[in-house]
């Protein structure tokens, strides 16, 4: 792969006359996209002809996790844009898996979720290893508590009360919060933490580990909820942010304040929890025009 990266900052350079500053720049977006890649898949199975949109998408609502800037994350994906058109131009590689990126803006659109069955057809796995224990307890606490995924890699053990259904995560700026676990999350959480106590014959701080007992990193997570919305058979790309869009919504669409939505995703501006009210409205829409009989009038006599 880095073979690749080499023979693109040559053309950067000889072709296209760039600066030290522009190759540079290049180079450390590539080589952070690699280094997702390699952390969330298999290295082994990764090639630059294997690579999909789905995983520039992915890699895209990291550096969103990531709080990266609105203006960095256009760069990083006119980067990709060029990488691999020039891939594309030179016969590297047959299809262009960043054809179809389009930047709009992604913190301004609407967001994109799951629905209530979604998230039970997500759920559905049977639980026989370790790991499906952990997974399903991953997905759990996703769901029932909306939180980041830095949050969710970040926290430990000792921040879980089971009885009291409580959690506390560490959000941007350092800010401590509570969010909450619902029953199904509980059971989840304590099935996977015998099982861990079974594996491993200790309990150590953090909260979700790898099969090696050490904390799941964020691309690990990335990794483990896009394979499990494949294996769910779910059309749309799964990221940890679409569970957080799906809770958000969902809570929205069953009568949530809207200020108290703000106040579990950690949001420090009650317009960024607004978002979500343009899709439960856009619900709400399709609902009226199949229900209400007016609605029904006026689109039969059109």
């Amino acid at each position: 792969m880095d073979h690749y990266i080499d023979k693109f900052m040559q053309y950067l350079i000889a072709e296209k006359n760039a600066s030290p500053l522009t190759v540079e720049s290049y180079s450390k977006d590539l080589n952070q996209f690699m280094d997702f890649l390699y952390q969330a898949c298999d290295p082994e199975t990764v090639t630059i002809a294997t690579i999909t949109t789905d995983h520039i998408r992915d890699f895209i609502d990291y550096c969103f996790e990531k709080g990266n800037e609105l203006s960095t994350i256009e760069r990083k994906v006119a980067t990709l844009k060029s990488f691999f058109k020039y891939l594309e131009f030179h016969n590297y590689i047959d299809n262009n898996p960043a054809g179809d990126i389009h930047y709009s803006k992604q913190k301004n659109s609407l967001p994109v979720f799951l629905t209530f069955d979604q998230i039970q057809t997500l759920l559905s796995f049977e639980c026989k290893s370790f790991g499906d224990y952990r997974d399903k307890a991953l997905l759990e606490v996703f769901y029932s508590t909306g939180a980041r995924v830095s949050e969710i890699a970040q926290a430990n053990v000792d921040d879980c009360d089971v009885v009291s259904g409580r959690l506390k995560v560490l959000g941007k700026g350092s800010k401590e919060r509570i969010v909450f676990l619902h029953t199904t999350a509980i059971t989840a959480l304590q099935k996977y933490l015998d099982e861990r106590k079974n594996r491993f014959n200790t309990i150590t701080q953090p909260l979700f580990v790898n099969n090696n007992g050490k904390r799941l990193t964020t691309r690990g997570i990335f990794f483990i909820i896009d394979k499990r919305a494949t294996m769910a058979g779910l059309w749309k790309s799964v990221t940890p942010h679409v569970l957080r869009h799906s809770f958000a919504t969902e809570l929205l669409n069953r009568g949530a304040d809207i200020r108290a939505v703000q106040d579990m995703l950690g949001h420090e501006s009650i317009s960024t929890t607004q978002k979500y009210t343009h899709t439960t409205t856009e619900r709400l829409k399709a609902l009226y025009q199949k229900y209400h009989p007016h609605a029904h009038r006026r689109h039969d006599n059109e």
